[in-house]
C-alpha cells in the first residue's frame, strides 16, 4: 500500500490525504494467489473462480514452464510467485484453450518465453475478427502477434521426452472448446485438465461462440481421456480451490454422460427440451456434484438445449 507523509495540517494537504484514500478504495487489490505444492518440481497456482484458471507450474532443468496465466493483468504477480519458489526464469507457457481466463496474461511475459498450444487455439488467436467471445483475439493483434504460439500440435505432442520434466500434451476432440488440451507431467503423474473438468459442477460449453464446444462431444472426449491417458493420480482442474483424483475424473465423466443419456431418452419420449430439463434427476450417486436446472453457465439448461439442437 502506498506510504502517505502528511504535510503540515492545511486545508490543502487535509484534502490531497482523502483524495488518496478515495482513490485506493476505488482500486481494490486483485484477488491473491493460492499455491499449492504437488510434487518437488510442480505446484498449482490456484483460487478457484476469482483469479481466472488454475495454472499449473514445473521447475524443469532449463526452466518453468507455466501451464495457462489467469487474467490480464496477472502476470506480474505469477512472476513473483515464481521467484518466491525458484530463481529460474520462464521459458514457456503452455495453454489448455481459448479463454481469456486461461491466457489473459500470455503477453504479460518476457519475449524470450515460448508458447505452445493446439493448432485451434492458435487458429482463434490468429483471426483478425475477434467479435465471438470469450477469446481474447483481441490481445494478439498487430504487434503482439508476437505472443501467438510458436509450436502447434494436432492430437499428442511430448516435450523434454525421455527426462523428468517431460510432458505430455494430448487432444482429444470437442467438448469444452475445440482445442482443449490435456497436460500430462508424467514424473509427478499429473494432469491439467483445464476446463474439460472446472470442479464438481456442470461445465459451461463453448457452443454458440464460433469456439468449437460440443456438448454432444464432451462426455465422448472425457471417455477417451479415461481410455488412453494413462498412470496419473493428481487432477488439476480449471477452477476448483485444491487439486483432485483421478477418481474424481471418472466421477465426473459419468456425472456429464448420465445427463446426456437422460436427455437423449427425452428425445426419443418425443419431449420438448423444457420438458427434459423439467424432468432431469440427479442420480445420488452424484450428491457431491451440483446440477442447477438453469439458467446461464454450469447448469442443465444450456446443456440439454445443445443437446437438442445438435450441437
Amino acid at each position: 500500500m502506498r506510504r502517505i507523509y502528511l504535510l503540515p495540517l492545511t486545508t490543502l494537504a487535509l484534502g490531497l490525504v482523502a483524495w488518496s484514500a478515495a482513490l485506493e478504495a476505488e482500486q481494490p487489490e486483485i484477488p491473491p494467489i493460492e499455491v499449492h505444492q504437488l510434487s518437488d518440481t510442480l505446484h498449482m497456482l490456484g483460487s478457484g473462480m476469482s483469479t481466472g484458471g488454475n495454472i499449473a507450474m514445473l521447475v524443469a532443468e532449463s526452466g518453468v514452464v507455466l501451464v495457462d496465466t489467469k487474467n490480464e493483468g496477472y502476470g506480474p504477480t505469477i512472476l513473483e510467485l515464481v521467484q518466491e519458489i525458484t530463481d529460474k526464469p520462464v521459458v514457456m507457457i503452455i495453454n489448455t484453450h481459448v479463454h481469456f481466463d486461461h491466457s489473459g496474461a500470455n503477453t504479460e511475459f518476457p519475449d524470450t518465453v515460448h508458447y505452445v498450444a493446439h493448432e485451434n487455439i492458435r487458429r482463434h488467436w490468429a483471426r483478425t475478427d475477434c467479435a465471438p467471445i470469450p477469446t481474447n483475439c483481441d490481445d494478439f493483434q498487430g504487434e503482439n502477434r508476437k505472443y501467438l504460439p510458436q509450436t502447434t500440435f494436432s492430437d499428442r505432442m511430448s516435450l523434454f521426452a525421455g527426462t523428468p520434466d517431460q510432458i505430455d500434451l494430448y487432444y482429444f476432440g470437442r467438448g469444452h472448446t475445440d482445442g482443449d488440451t490435456f497436460v500430462v507431467f508424467k514424473e509427478a503423474r499429473a494432469m491439467h485438465v483445464g476446463d474439460m473438468f472446472l470442479g464438481r459442477t456442470l461445465p459451461f460449453i463453448d457452443g454458440q461462440n464460433g469456439n468449437g464446444g460440443s456438448a454432444i462431444e464432451f462426455g465422448r472426449t472425457l471417455t477417451k481421456v479415461i481410455d488412453n491417458v494413462p498412470d496419473v493420480d493428481i487432477i488439476i482442474n480449471g477452477h476448483w480451490d485444491t487439486p483432485m483424483e483421478w477418481s474424481d475424473l471418472v466421477s465426473y465423466r459419468g456425472f456429464y454422460v448420465d445427463l446426456y443419456n437422460q436427455t437423449r431418452a427425452s428425445i426419443d419420449a418425443g419431449l420438448t427440451a423444457e420438458e427434459a430439463i423439467a424432468a432431469y434427476e440427479k442420480p445420488a450417486r452424484y450428491a457431491e456434484f451440483t446440477a442447477n436446472k438453469c439458467c446461464g453457465n454450469f447448469t442443465v439448461d444450456p446443456i440439454v438445449n445443445y443437446i437438442y439442437q445438435g450441437i
